[in-house]
């Protein structure tokens, strides 16, 4: 199965808002939804957006319903998720990848939606992009702009992110599909259809509010599996509230890395500003990419 490179976005285009985990936060996804106005697209709401249903933005056939409908929606360029939260595993196995693959759009999000864009590379080989969520566009500060548009928009070429020296764990150069997200939400997805084929892969993770030993857990999980034996990199975003509650207890990251990845030899840096943090980042799941500590980069193909 070919990779899909999803169309571009242009002003005037239909974007399609949906929430498959989590529920929403009124106020935040309105402004958001004025945000991609004023830039001159037209958001459309999935028919149970508001619901609420304990945790989740309504109950399962609810959230399920709402995505396939913007999926199968032809006129609509890209479906950008609310929120996050938890419940997009709850759906996943529903989703009408074929209907995707047939009406590519820009899927946008981060955190749990993860799963979908996992789901949608190993079912539909659909590029996807780990990016700000619409009940954060609002802000300007909670995203970096130029990132973002730069990986939606028609813009020539690819990009290249500076890696500062002192984010280098382990120096080299690798190449490869850029696959991961959220660190939980990959670790729950292996031995399911929708892991993501990390073998030759730049594998990108990132974590909010989790505790050293329990990244140090989650690395050793993928370590068992066989899942970073073979990878071309790795990248570290930011690990938001992943501080030790008793510092003198723990162990630093580098040590939990060094652990973990003893044997392999590709590059691996940490820090990069990508995940629940501000100012973060856009980056193109799926796309190929170089990462180099030789000239401190991290190079995103056009395609």
């Amino acid at each position: 199965m070919s990779p899909i490179v999803p169309p571009p976005l242009v002003p005037g285009d239909r974007i399609g808002v949906a929430a498959p985990g989590g529920p929403i936060r009124r106020e935040m996804v309105d402004r958001g939804m004025a945000y991609l106005q004023a830039r001159g697209f037209r958001p459309v709401e999935g028919r149970n957006l508001g619901l609420r249903h304990a945790y989740l933005a309504g109950d399962d056939h609810e959230r399920l319903d709402d995505l396939n409908g913007l999926i199968a929606d032809p006129d609509l360029r890209a479906i950008w998720f609310a929120r996050g939260g938890y419940g997009s595993a709850r759906i996943v196995q529903g989703v009408d990848f074929a209907a995707l693959r047939r009406y590519p759009k820009a899927l946008i999000g981060y955190s749990d939606i993860t799963v979908l864009q996992s789901a949608a590379w190993t079912e539909a080989r659909l590029q996807s992009f780990h990016g700000p969520l619409v009940s954060e566009i609002g802000d300007p500060a909670r995203f970096d702009e130029a990132s973002l548009w730069h990986a939606l928009s028609a813009t020539p070429g690819g990009q290249s992110h500076a890696i500062p020296a002192a984010s280098v764990v382990r120096s080299g150069a690798g190449d490869g599909p850029l696959l991961g997200g959220c660190l939980s939400l990959l670790v729950s997805l292996i031995g399911t259809p929708y892991e993501p084929p990390l073998e030759g892969a730049i594998l990108f993770w990132e974590e909010v509010n989790e505790e050293p030993y329990r990244i140090d857990r989650m690395l050793g999980h993928l370590r068992l599996s066989g899942r970073l034996a073979r990878l071309r990199g790795m990248i570290v975003g930011r690990l938001v509230g992943c501080d030790a509650e008793d510092p003198a207890a723990s162990l630093p990251l580098a040590e939990i890395l060094a652990m973990h990845l003893a044997g392999t030899e590709f590059p691996v840096v940490v820090d990069f500003p990508a995940g629940h943090c501000a100012g973060k980042k856009t980056l193109p799941i799926g796309r190929a990419v170089r990462l180099d500590t030789n000239d401190l980069s991290l190079t995103i193909s056009a395609r």
